[in-house]
């Protein structure tokens, strides 16, 4: 429900005083879209991604239905801030929602307990035993426009591939003059480990901007 949507006394003011917000053309045009949005996504029956900024959450969806959720705890020394995300994100066609494009795996710890996988199976619906057991430490979400999502947690693991990580970041150091926006997320283990099982070329993923 849009805030401000009363009626008045006839003098202008609104039926609940002179403090309540004033409706606004564009708030209730945003709204309606985000909301159109998400039903869209519901309807899929498949997971999506939401990067909700107004409640600084990562969540995991299913039909409408939270199934996973974390903080957005930024590392504000390296990051982009994120509204600056959300406006390239959205960019000038008001996109809301973007496929993932690519991840990349940096460095990972080799082994994970069979009650991590267990939780990580019911979110992305995959069997345990066909899971992989890598627990990341550092990995990337990136969408099309030099979108970049780094997620970090606190273990300690070993390179994928050096090579293929240095040509990575030295690709993105060159293109970031020319728009990038990154954020560097941070994570626990168990939930980085969920987040990166979860994440495949072409999820969809639906941003709220913050007001």
């Amino acid at each position: 429900m849009i805030a401000g949507c009363k009626g008045n006394d006839g003098n202008g003011k609104s039926a609940e005083g002179t403090n309540a917000k004033a409706w606004s053309r564009s708030d209730a045009e945003t709204e309606y879209e985000l909301i159109q949005a998400e039903m869209k996504l519901a309807k899929t029956k498949a997971t999506y991604l939401v990067l909700d900024l107004t409640k600084n959450k990562l969540l995991l969806k299913l039909q409408g239905a939270v199934v996973w959720d974390y903080p957005l705890q930024l590392d504000e020394k390296n990051s982009d801030n994120m509204n600056k995300f959300a406006e390239h994100f959205i960019g000038n066609d008001g996109q809301l929602i973007r496929p993932v494009l690519e991840k990349h795996l940096f460095a990972a710890k080799d082994k994970s307990s069979d009650s991590v996988l267990a939780i990580v199976s019911g979110v992305v619906r995959a069997e345990v035993d066909l899971m992989q057991r890598e627990v990341p430490e550092r990995f990337q979400i990136l969408w099309d426009d030099d979108l970049i999502m780094d997620v970090r947690s606190e273990v300690v693991g070993q390179p994928r591939s050096k090579f293929q990580n240095t040509m990575v970041e030295l690709r993105q150091a060159l293109e970031r003059p020319f728009g990038e926006a990154r954020i560097i997320i941070k994570m626990d283990s168990e939930h980085a480990l969920t987040l990166y099982r979860a994440t495949k070329r072409g999820l969809p993923t639906l941003i709220y901007p913050s007001k």
